[in-house]
């Protein structure tokens, strides 16, 4: 019964000691920034309150609101928006978060001391790039009656095996 007990007393006691779960997880937003008339989703998980993303003359403006002292936060942002190094200030204060990048986003992870109200700029040269992609018609689709009849000829053979096939699949079932 005295085991039972000291076993029961750990179980309870163990974790006043812990360290709370919810300083390090946080909520997943997602805000819509407009930038040369296109929107634009930026995504950010925090341990604390995102109020609001704004972009204004080239800077991207997080209104942060924290009720803890030790924050935590990890950010997406379209590459299409960005380009060139990306400079952080927390409260006019120059701040350098870890930041990866891919071929479609800039994944950063920042964290910061104090609980209250804060303001991050995330300043670039930001630009939307334009697509410079060209479609050319391949010869095939061009208005020529000799592509026309070679297509029609490909199709027609092709349904013509079709039929052929599936006419010997059900003339061998028929026999068995």
């Amino acid at each position: 019964m005295k085991i039972l007990f000291a076993l029961l007393l750990l179980v309870v006691v163990l974790p006043v000691f812990a360290e709370p779960i919810s300083d390090r997880t946080g909520l997943k937003t997602t805000f819509s920034v407009t930038v040369n008339s296109k929107p634009y989703d930026i995504e950010t998980t925090a341990n604390f309150d995102v109020r609001n993303v704004s972009f204004k003359d080239n800077t991207l403006t997080f209104a942060i609101n924290s009720s803890l002292e030790n924050n935590f936060a990890e950010l997406q942002i379209p590459n299409e928006i960005t380009k060139g190094n990306l400079k952080f200030i927390l409260d006019d204060t120059e701040i350098t978060p870890k930041v990866l990048q891919n071929e479609k986003i800039s994944f950063v992870t920042l964290e910061f001391a104090g609980n209250g109200t804060h303001t991050l700029e995330v300043q670039s040269d930001f630009v939307e790039q334009q697509e410079t992609e060209t479609l050319e018609t391949p010869e095939i689709l061009e208005e020529n009656p000799d592509n026309i009849v070679v297509v029609l000829a490909a199709v027609g053979i092709v349904v013509a095996g079709g039929a052929a096939t599936t006419a010997a699949v059900y003339f061998k079932r028929k026999k068995a």
